[in-house]
């Protein structure tokens, strides 16, 4: 049995460690993998391998081998609604609260700060806080021609939950915070250590699993008054932060849902 990991050129480098892990812990159950790179990959020349693990955030590349009846960690479903935010919230509206998305004119006769972030951003990348005229046309340059949405900006500022998710279920949530930034994100400094969650959010995130089944992702909640609200879902989420904040060897686990997943 074979199967692809499939990454862009971009994150490969900071990724290794998680390509390790998941081979490794495949060729224990006699599984191969192959690393696959979308810029170099010819979907009409590429041979059927029994399963994709899809890391590359192209919804595209998931349909492509669904449509062949392969196995693909997450679904194609997954990988576009998790990695567009406007799609995201649209999604889960009326199913979880979260902040509510503004107009441009809202959000600037608002007198309050606001935030503007890109549909596809990822880590914290193209999201900004924005006070006054000049900050604004500054964030929307950023955007580099990206689709972005205006957002009502929570109260609790550089704080936020992750939970990891894997086979639908939950499986650790960490908690992220930050005294230089209103961004929380490891990857930009943030501090994180684990975090129990409330009944609450966990029946939140119940709600989103129920009507969007995960393989394994990260969903994030911010703060707004003390209460957890729904912010994103990272489809092809990071491992760092769990390797360096508890004993939970987390892609080994990912990796031994795949095997048992590809042998139903």
């Amino acid at each position: 049995m074979k199967g692809y990991i499939i990454y862009n050129t971009e994150d490969l480098a900071k990724n290794q460690r998680f390509i390790k892990f998941i081979t490794e812990t495949l060729n224990e159950y006699n599984i191969d993998v192959e690393l696959v790179i979308t810029e170099r990959m010819k979907l009409a020349e590429t041979e059927n391998p029994d399963f994709v693990i899809n890391r590359s955030r192209n919804a595209d590349v998931s349909r492509y081998f669904e449509g062949k009846n392969i196995r693909v960690f997450n679904s194609g479903k997954i990988t576009e609604i998790a990695n567009d935010k406007r799609k995201s919230y649209e999604y889960l509206e009326g199913i979880v609260p979260f902040m509510p998305l503004m107009s441009e004119e809202e959000a600037e006769s608002s007198g309050k700060p606001y935030i503007i972030k890109s549909c596809n951003g990822h880590g914290g990348t193209q999201v900004f806080m924005v006070e006054n005229f000049q900050q604004k046309n500054e964030a929307i340059n950023e955007m580099k021609g990206n689709d972005f949405i205006f957002q009502k900006c929570c109260s609790d500022l550089g704080r936020d939950v992750r939970v990891y998710v894997i086979g639908n279920e939950i499986v650790q949530a960490m908690e992220r915070t930050s005294a230089e930034s209103f961004k929380s994100n490891y990857s930009l400094g943030g501090k994180a250590e684990p975090y129990t969650l409330k009944d609450y959010e966990i029946s939140m995130v119940k709600k989103i699993l129920n009507v969007l089944p995960m393989d394994y992702a990260g969903i994030d909640f911010i703060f707004h008054k003390g209460k957890a609200v729904f912010n994103e879902i990272e489809d092809a989420v990071g491992a760092r932060m769990i390797y360096e904040n508890t004993d939970i060897h987390i892609v080994k686990l990912f990796a031994e849902y795949i095997a048992r997943e590809v042998r139903k």
